[in-house]
């Protein structure tokens, strides 16, 4: 009786069925990063509603949103909600309680804050504290995000800061480009720096306030973690500016593009601290750009401004509204619609999907 042989693959099946595998795996790992993009975006937009509901449970303790940043203390009088806050205290810091960080918030010292020496010094441990909901989880979070500029060259991010933790939403300033002096009817937020007695751009924006509607006012966008912004100073001036200076913020942003490029120019990173009031560059953006645009964030901690709101999701970014919604904005919105969601109580009105 003779003996079956066994059969087994040939070499040259064995080699088909690599390839066929191989063309299955790379056609199915686009729609996997896909999917799991799609994941880390719905996280993200979570992140984003549940700070919107911590702006709305802050505006029903306090009766007004919170300011950009506190600078002066005591500046209200003992009457007054906010009286004692004192200097350089970011917004994500006020509304930590109501986002279920209360341990951090019982932990500040508000009568000893400050950027630099020793007064500062025992807010260290809280500085370095990462709040996952001011995370987003598309976002690497390490300054080395790559960024094209406007003469196609590839750039990496800033390096981040040692002993802050990064953050990435920040709040809107509207068509404004002070953050020193900003407007409350061009932006949801600004700086509580002056006029104690008419609370004259002091930070003190209230619902009713909103004449535009707040389901037409942008709150909380994104930020890519160190984007490089350039630290080149801006030609805007002293007072407060709009795209209604069409020609004066263009050449602005075209001078600090401009320099920017130049050899030496000095940049930092944004959403590199979230707990410090004077980066301005982790706590705003600006409608005077388009999201994600190509052009150099620009401008100085303190005074002119314009940064864009920027994310890693594909086409566009994620941003909350003034009633607490979340919206996905394509890079290709309308200027002008963009610009004026930006503002509170302009009056002009504006359409979106």
């Amino acid at each position: 009786m003779k003996s079956r042989r066994s059969q087994g693959f040939t070499l040259v099946e064995l080699l088909v069925v690599i390839a066929i595998i191989g063309v299955m795996v790379g056609l199915l790992l686009p729609a996997v990063q896909a999917a799991r993009e799609a994941a880390r975006r719905m996280s993200c937009s979570n992140n984003l509603k549940q700070i919107g509901l911590a702006l709305h449970n802050y505006h029903d303790t306090y009766r007004n949103f919170p300011p950009a940043r506190v600078r002066t203390a005591n500046m209200f009088g003992a009457n007054t909600p906010d009286a004692w806050l004192t200097n350089n205290v970011s917004w994500h810091v006020r509304i930590s309680a109501q986002m279920e960080q209360g341990t951090i918030y019982d932990q500040v010292n508000w009568s000893a804050l400050n950027n630099t020496g020793t007064a500062f010094a025992p807010h260290t441990p809280l500085r370095a504290v990462e709040i996952p909901a001011y995370r987003c989880p598309s976002d690497p979070g390490k300054g080395s995000f790559p960024w094209v500029d406007p003469t196609g060259v590839r750039r990496t991010g800033s390096t981040l800061v040692a002993g802050d933790a990064p953050v990435n939403y920040v709040a809107s300033m509207g068509h404004d480009a002070q953050l020193r002096n900003a407007n409350l009817s061009r932006g949801f937020i600004a700086d509580m720096n002056v006029n104690a007695a008419t609370r004259t751009n002091s930070g003190w924006l209230t619902m009713a306030d909103m004449i535009d509607g707040t389901s037409n006012t942008l709150a909380v966008s994104e930020i890519i973690i160190g984007h490089p912004r350039s630290l080149v100073n801006m030609t805007l001036g002293s007072g407060n500016r709009t795209q209604a200076d069409s020609d004066l913020v263009t050449t602005s942003l075209n001078g600090c593009t401009a320099a920017s490029l130049a050899s030496g120019a000095t940049t930092q990173g944004r959403g590199i601290a979230w707990f410090r009031g004077y980066e301005g560059a982790s706590m705003i953006f600006t409608t005077l750009m388009t999201p994600n645009s190509n052009l150099w964030d620009c401008g100085a901690n303190t005074n002119d401004v314009m940064m864009a709101a920027r994310s890693v999701h594909p086409g566009g970014v994620q941003a909350t509204l003034a009633d607490g919604s979340v919206k996905f904005f394509t890079e290709s919105i309308n200027f002008d619609t963009w610009r004026f969601l930006g503002g509170s109580k302009d009056g002009v009105p504006v359409t979106f999907d």
